[in-house]
């Protein structure tokens, strides 16, 4: 009884130090992510909202045919979810890199950091999200949310699913440094057939089943859905494929980063 009470007591130990030292990373990158952008806090906003008036204008003058869904809701969601899970992957890439002098300290661990900068990215882009609602409710003077349910599992999917690529980028770039160049040019393609402008059943029967594999483009239309039920799901867009692709993001992430751990702390 005794062993059991003392190892139960260090294993909440362990986990409180843990989570102050992600807590201190969380506030850390917050800081250097407002530091690296004009305006500071408003800055981390205007990038992805100016991204999509741009667009939003494009789509108003070169687009007649209406959106199931008002066309700052039906852009906003492609626009911030591809952007989070961008913004997540790259930035994990380069976390060895950036905290490097960190892991002078033994409870800094390399996932930390990234688990560090998955939260502050999806923090902020939610609250872009929490925006582009509340602009939608000003605008149209109604509450366009159908689903808030799916919303979250359809975001909170997305995020597992970039922590895990974030933590397996974080390794692989650590081994082979060429690859960073790499990951931005890998992003580019990614935004074109992500669904950020398109709806999946738009699409081609021939070139659907490509597309729908991209866990990107599921959750972009899970999140549509989930404004409103006019906008219709195709039949191969599932919420549990979603997690069942997040789950094995997970687990290679976690995999690659236990097999290798020692050698990101010695090298």
């Amino acid at each position: 009884g005794g062993n059991l009470d003392l190892y139960i007591s260090n294993k909440i130990l362990g986990w409180n130090i843990q989570m102050n030292v992600v807590n201190a990373l969380v506030y850390r990158e917050l800081k250097t992510r407002v530091s690296q952008v004009r305006f500071g806090v408003a800055g981390v906003f205007i990038e992805p909202l100016g991204v999509m008036c741009v667009f939003l204008l494009l789509f108003r003058l070169l687009r007649s045919r209406p959106t199931p869904i008002p066309l700052y809701l039906f852009l906003g969601s492609g626009i911030v979810l591809f952007t989070m899970f961008s913004d997540v992957a790259i930035r994990s890439s380069n976390g060895m890199k950036a905290n490097e002098a960190l892991f002078f300290y033994k409870p800094v661990k390399p996932i930390d950091t990234v688990l560090a900068r998955t939260i502050v990215e999806s923090c902020l882009y939610a609250i872009v999200f929490i925006v582009i609602i509340f602009g939608t409710f000003l605008i149209k003077q109604q509450i366009i949310l159908n689903d808030i349910a799916l919303l979250f599992l359809a975001y909170l999917g997305l995020i597992v699913c970039a922590f895990g690529v974030g933590l397996f980028l974080m390794v692989a770039t650590f081994i082979y440094p060429s690859l960073q160049q790499f990951i931005p040019l890998l992003m580019r393609p990614l935004w074109f057939i992500s669904g950020i402008f398109i709806s999946l059943r738009s699409i081609p029967q021939f070139i659907k089943p490509f597309l729908s594999w991209n866990p990107i483009f599921q959750a972009i239309e899970l999140t549509r859905h989930s404004f409103s039920l006019d906008f219709i799901l195709d039949e191969s867009v599932s919420l549990i494929y979603l997690w069942q692709c997040a789950f094995i993001s997970l687990f290679i992430g976690f995999l690659f980063y236990s097999i290798n751990e020692k050698r990101l702390l010695t090298r």
